[in-house]
């Protein structure tokens, strides 16, 4: 097959792929994002085997998406105890001998879109396509253009890129399921745990790279404001590796709330947004599950690319705190100063709350 100009060719009409990869190496965020356009291949291309390589985390939620057949799960990043791994996982990739492998994500640097290209020659699929950010992605055989910034919103992308492969516009509706079982062991952890069914939910997720988190003070500050104003009950969530950063918080605020983070799974994460009044959050993957779950939602913007990720795309019971700052938005892990994030104040978020609380009306959202 010739290998350039594959996107200016009607090829899609007829063609019938036995097996197609998707290659997404981003966060949970990214995949939420996707499944609109996963499930548009899938309903264009039925009998095809879907298979999804991603992240462990990113497996785990897509274990639970019916369109996707075989996950393979490749940890990114060099570091000596994930190569051999890595490399199994390429091998099998490539003994699967796809006829579509495509890349939902995009090329942040020279060094990943190198990294990127370097995985494709591996795994040699018939027709490979992806992101073609700022020219990086020229290797790719059917390409969307993108800038870094980005001018949309990433689920649009997804779904140029769907479209590209002959799938129809899809509804832009993000799949994120939560069965009955997960809802009933939700309920009566926070039963068990005396948080009275009268009272709403307030759940603060303190997740997100170091460089996304909203300071500690400000996260207690908040809370203390609502609980001073609303009848509540506070349910502190994130990451294993946010332990500390929740600990600090609940210390602060002198309030008295359930710390579950690192003890719930996607899934019953998820449960629990939903039974959420209100859910407040740091740019990270959760606010994408509360927007598509239509929580009432405050996402505290800082470096994120908000034109890419905005969640007010998906819902209309968002508010968002974001100030820009010239170092914004950027991709760093860290920063020392915060300033982006430190100029959204507390009393701006604990406002934005109260509002949404305030619009959605007594009563709690465990109930129905």
């Amino acid at each position: 097959m010739v290998r350039s100009g594959l996107q200016e060719m009607d090829i899609f009409k007829s063609y019938s792929p036995e097996r197609i990869l998707v290659v997404n190496l981003g966060g949970l965020g990214d995949m939420l994002l996707s499944t609109p356009a996963l499930k548009a291949l899938k309903m264009r291309y039925p009998r095809t085997r879907m298979s999804l390589t991603a992240a462990r985390r990113v497996s785990e939620f897509a274990k639970g998406l019916d369109y996707i057949d075989e996950i393979f799960t490749f940890e990114p990043g060099f570091t000596l105890s994930r190569i051999p791994a890595n490399l199994a996982a390429l091998w099998r990739l490539r003994r699967k001998r796809f006829d579509i492998a495509v890349n939902m994500r995009t090329l942040v640097s020279s060094w990943s879109a190198f990294k990127m290209k370097i995985f494709f020659d591996i795994v040699n699929p018939r027709i490979s396509a992806g992101r073609n950010t700022d020219g990086r992605g020229a290797f790719f055989d059917v390409r969307i253009p993108e800038t870094g910034l980005g001018e949309k919103y990433e689920m649009d992308y997804d779904i140029d890129m769907a479209k590209a492969l002959g799938a129809p516009a899809p509804e832009k509706r993000v799949d994120f399921q939560v069965s009955d079982e997960d809802l009933m062991k939700i309920k009566g952890l926070l039963d068990n745990l005396g948080v009275p069914a009268a009272d709403d939910v307030v759940t603060v997720n303190t997740g997100g790279k170091p460089s996304h988190r909203w300071p500690a003070e400000n996260f207690a500050r908040v809370m203390e404001i609502i609980g001073k104003k609303t009848r509540c009950a506070f349910v502190i969530t994130g990451d294993r590796k946010d332990a500390g950063f929740s600990s600090r918080i609940k210390a602060l605020s002198g309030m008295d709330a359930l710390d579950l983070t690192g003890k719930l799974d996607i899934r019953e994460l998820g449960a629990l947004i939903k039974l959420s009044g209100l859910f407040i959050s740091n740019d990270t993957g959760p606010m994408h599950i509360a927007a598509a779950l239509k929580t009432p939602l405050v996402a505290i913007f800082g470096p994120g690319y908000l034109t890419r990720f905005d969640p007010r795309n998906i819902s209309d019971r968002t508010k968002v705190l974001y100030k820009k700052e010239d170092c914004a938005p950027c991709d760093r892990k860290f920063c020392a100063t915060l300033k982006c994030l430190r100029s959204i104040l507390p009393d701006e978020v604990a406002q934005a709350a109260l509002d949404l609380l305030l619009y959605k009306g007594s009563g709690s959202g465990r109930s129905g």
